[in-house]
């Protein structure tokens, strides 16, 4: 059955911007006048656009094709072709080649008759191209510059942009690269603000991004939700891969280097996997404290550590915590974590959140006032939170062509007060993960039948977190409890809430997952 929201609703167009999005593929493509030759990259571009139209419905062409061109065709034989698809935004070709590129070869080889392969370019302006199969029109001449795109505050940012060529295309092979290696392209540190709060994190993660292997090794950046880690730990294996896209790199979290130490043991594999951890020369392990207290798993780290190493690898964490603070963290790995760099990042100040909305309003090709970026600032705390309502201001100034202002943030920020979650931007599955982790159990136990003491404790701890400080309705917590009823949470809920006044040792596990969690701690 399709679930797929209506095209042109507002959840279709969230559905097409979130990272699931290859299950909202736009129909079957239905183009006349297929097997057309003789045309410049400019002709074939314009009549790829009914069709794609047709696809993708009038607004979503004009949000991600209206800033790019077909800027040259070089035929490669009788009967293929590439295609360079060129555009003045980063983030627009990196969405339009991830999300649309099937749709794109499709519509060019029912056209021209060819199989085309295509390829994405940022530039500075377009040259005149031959026309396909030899003739001799104009093709384009239309300038397309690139935008400038200095982060704000860091001047290494202002250098790798600057380093581009004119003209320069982005290698197929640094997509592949990046993909292979799990690493999202928009974690880059052209995209990153830097103010007081992540200034260090930022100039070690530069300095290990340039060198990697010498300086700085391990890097561990801690802090808590929302901060900035992840972003900074993939901005080093984007920056490494720019420059050598061969260079064997991973990004994997605590939890996913566990699971595939488990499935390996079970599949009788190990031998293969001990291969492919020890074999990387750049290891990005998020959420590291996942490990604690799980002894094979730890012992696996252990010898992936000491292989890449020595051999020159480096080696990059993150945790909600620094290691002396990761309960059951074997004390062989937590040496081994304190030998290097430990850097803490804290929440953003109010001009980095706003320095945060500018750079990226400007991804999004959206002029943001400074009064209006200071408004959403002042009220939004939270960099994930920050980020959903500039997407939230973005889809009603382009799809409903409401003017950029305060009035309309008001009117945002209005309805976000009324929504599920109002007190924290933490979704539900965070909470259970991190109070998991602060126990070292699995997601699943916390969640099942066991009554044994720890394991209550902690499921309890859980629904309080979830019931107060997310506001997270009675239902719904029983649903993500597999089924429990009103009584059992409201019980379970209100003797933390009671005990939790008196018993120094359940408040500090409390505040322990919600330093975690950047929440509120209890007093």
């Amino acid at each position: 059955m399709d679930v797929s929201p209506p095209k042109n609703s507002i959840a279709y167009i969230h559905a097409v911007l979130s990272p699931n999005a290859a299950q909202f593929r736009p129909p079957t493509l239905h183009i006349k006048g297929a097997h057309m030759t003789m045309m410049t990259p400019q002709e074939l571009w314009e009549k790829s656009r009914p069709p794609l139209e047709d696809a993708l419905s009038k607004r979503m062409y004009t949000f991600w094709f209206s800033t790019t061109e077909l800027t040259e065709i070089r035929e490669v034989g009788e009967d293929r072709a590439i295609g360079v698809i060129s555009g003045s935004s980063v983030f627009h070709l990196s969405n339009v080649e991830n999300k649309y590129y099937a749709h794109i070869k499709e519509v060019f080889d029912k056209l021209t008759g060819k199989k085309f392969e295509l390829q994405f370019a940022i530039k500075r302006g377009v040259k005149k191209q031959k026309s396909i199969a030899g003739g001799t029109g104009k093709g384009s001449s239309k300038k397309n510059p690139q935008e400038e795109f200095p982060n704000l505050f860091s001047q290494e940012n202002q250098r790798i942009e600057g380093s581009q060529e004119k003209g320069k295309t982005f290698p197929t092979s640094f997509t592949f690269a990046l993909q292979k290696a799990g690493l999202r392209e928009d974690y880059a540190f052209e995209t990153l603000a830097v103010s007081s709060s992540n200034e260090m994190a930022h100039a070690a993660a530069v300095a290990v991004s340039q060198n990697p292997g010498t300086a700085y090794n391990p890097l561990f950046l801690y802090g808590g939700v929302g901060v900035g880690k992840t972003h900074l730990m993939q901005a080093i294996g984007n920056n490494i891969l720019r420059k050598n896209p061969q260079t064997p790199i991973a990004y994997i979290t605590g939890e996913q280097f566990t699971n595939e130490i488990v499935a390996a043991i079970q599949q009788k594999r190990t031998i293969d996997l001990k291969k492919k951890f020890r074999n990387y020369k750049v290891l990005l392990v998020d959420d590291v404290q996942f490990i604690a207290g799980k002894n094979t798993v730890q012992e696996e780290f252990f010898h992936t550590f000491n292989a890449i190493t020595p051999a020159g690898g480096q080696i990059i964490l993150t945790s909600d915590r620094p290691p002396h603070e990761i309960m059951l963290l074997e004390d062989r790995l937590r040496s081994r974590f304190e030998a290097g760099l430990i850097v803490d990042i804290q929440q953003p100040s109010f001009e980095l959140r706003t320095a945060i909305l500018l750079i990226k309003a400007k991804k999004l090709e959206l002029d943001l006032p400074m009064d209006v970026a200071q408004r959403i600032a002042s009220a939004i705390e939270s960099t994930r939170r920050l980020e959903g309502i500039l997407i939230k201001l973005h889809s009603e100034h382009t799809l409903f062509k409401k003017p950029i202002s305060i009035e309309l943030v008001e009117e945002i920020l209005g309805k976000i007060e009324k929504v599920e979650f109002p007190k924290q931007d933490i979704k539900p599955a965070e909470v259970l993960k991190t109070v998991a982790a602060q126990f070292h159990l699995t997601t699943n136990s916390l969640k099942g039948p066991s009554r044994v003491k720890n394991l209550v404790e902690a499921r309890h701890i859980a629904m309080y977190i979830l019931r107060y400080d997310l506001g997270v309705t009675l239902d719904q917590i029983g649903l993500l409890f597999n089924g429990r009823d009103h009584s059992s949470i409201i019980h379970a809920t209100e003797k933390i809430k009671a005990t939790i006044i008196e018993n120094e040792e359940l408040r500090t596990r409390v505040n322990a997952v919600k330093t975690s969690l950047s929440f509120r701690q209890e007093s």
